[in-house]
């Protein structure tokens, strides 16, 4: 199960075998719905050490817990997987505010990302737009690599060098009206963190520029009146405006 092979008298290894057991077992990593595989104890092959390995699942202090006395000085690593790398670079574009005059490309490398997932144990989408995004950066990663796993970084330096809007325009995940006005205009306003960080423009400037676009789709102009439509009327001219354009045949 643990896919080590101890050698007669090599207790060491035999005692990792046996925890590797009770921690795939305690944690589930044997389950049908479990892909990444049980925990093992392997040999490292540069100095023909032992080491306790998973993928995903606990965190490295969950599993030391679990061991026990048996901890001790114990080699052990948690492997991330493509999947969790890719979450981990969309969570370190996405997870900060943005501000203007703040970096529109996040600093996204694997050590960023180990240390996002540090005390998380089993990382998973929160969403159905994280779902959608990481399995975009995955299949793209691979397709430029043309092979069937890459390694971490080149997840990274993918996500930090693409963006996430052309991911999420190539999955058509579905947008906010403040998120939908933002793709249409963001270039135009030289607003770079939508395309890094999906991190939209403020109101009033979208506004602006779809009372400038003369051929604005009757798609944008309803998501204008949705943020002109506050409750404290503020931008009470602006739609009344909108709603006078969504009247009239689009252009």
């Amino acid at each position: 199960m643990s896919g080590a092979d101890p050698g007669p008298g090599d207790g060491r290894a035999a005692r990792l075998d046996e925890l590797a057991r009770v921690v795939t077992e305690r944690f589930g990593l044997d389950a049908d719905g479990y892909r990444h595989g049980p925990c093992r104890a392997e040999r490292e092959a540069d100095d023909d050490t032992w080491t306790l390995v998973w993928t995903d699942g606990p965190t490295v202090e969950q599993v030391l817990r679990e061991a026990g006395p048996e901890s001790e000085g114990l080699p052990c690593r948690r492997r991330l997987s493509e999947e969790t790398v890719a979450l981990g670079a969309v969570r370190l574009a996405t997870g900060v505010p943005w501000a203007p005059g703040g970096a529109a490309r996040p600093g996204i490398t694997p050590e960023a990302v180990e240390r996002l997932w540090y005390d998380v144990p089993f990382p998973r989408p929160a969403t159905d737009r994280e779902r959608a995004l990481v399995y975009a950066v995955v299949y793209e990663a691979r397709d430029n690599s043309r092979v069937n796993r890459v390694p971490a970084g080149r997840i990274c330096d993918l996500v930090a060098a693409t963006g996430l809007a052309p991911f999420a325009e190539r999955m058509r995940i579905p947008l906010t009206p403040v998120e939908l006005l933002t793709a249409r205009y963001a270039a135009a306003h030289g607003h770079p963190a939508w395309r890094y960080r999906l991190a939209p423009l403020d109101a009033p400037t979208l506004l602006r520029a779809v009372l400038a676009d003369r051929r604005a789709s009757a798609e944008l102009l309803a998501a204008a009146l949705t943020l002109a439509s506050g409750p404290d009327g503020e931008h009470g001219a602006v739609a009344d405006e909108l709603r006078e354009r969504l009247r009239r045949p689009w252009p």
